[in-house]
């Protein structure tokens, strides 16, 4: 059972790492560099993002499917009678990774519209960054809660 639980958070943080750093790399690197470059609408964004989204769900699956283990597994939903502490910051992570999967579904939606319509292709890039920012600042709110989760 413990080596489950290792696996189950070890894999759960590496796939976090990868989902955050992704996301981060797209908002605060290639979505500037491509507004100041003026290729919003180029082909290159297209190539860029089909190579990274089946990484970003593949990692946001992950940490759905290992959180849940790490849920169910854990020693304190097992054991513990007086669990309240630990439940808190465990369902407001369960919310923000239903909002995380939401906004994550509308990034693709999305860039599923960026690839059909290239006249408005700069627009729909801008919202793609904005609601990739949200889902970056979901992911650190439940960073914070997981945190908060270990010292309580």
């Amino acid at each position: 059972m413990e080596f489950m639980l290792w696996a189950a958070l070890s894999l759960h943080i590496f796939s976090v790492v990868v989902w955050l750093g992704s996301l981060c790399f797209l908002s605060a690197i290639l979505y500037p560099v491509l507004e100041v470059e003026k290729q919003s609408g180029s082909d290159l964004t297209v190539h860029i993002h089909r190579r990274m989204m089946p990484f970003l769900w593949l990692s946001l699956w992950t940490i759905g499917i290992t959180g849940a283990a790490l849920y169910i597994f854990t020693p304190e939903f097992l054991y513990e009678r007086d669990m309240n502490e630990w439940l808190v910051p465990v369902h407001g992570k369960i919310v923000l990774f239903i909002f995380i999967v939401i906004f994550s579904m509308r990034v693709r939606r999305l860039f599923a519209m960026y690839r059909v319509r290239a006249g408005e292709r700069p627009a729909h890039l801008r919202t793609m960054a904005r609601a990739i920012r949200v889902t970056i600042l979901f992911g650190i709110l439940s960073l914070l809660l997981a945190a908060w989760e270990s010292i309580s």
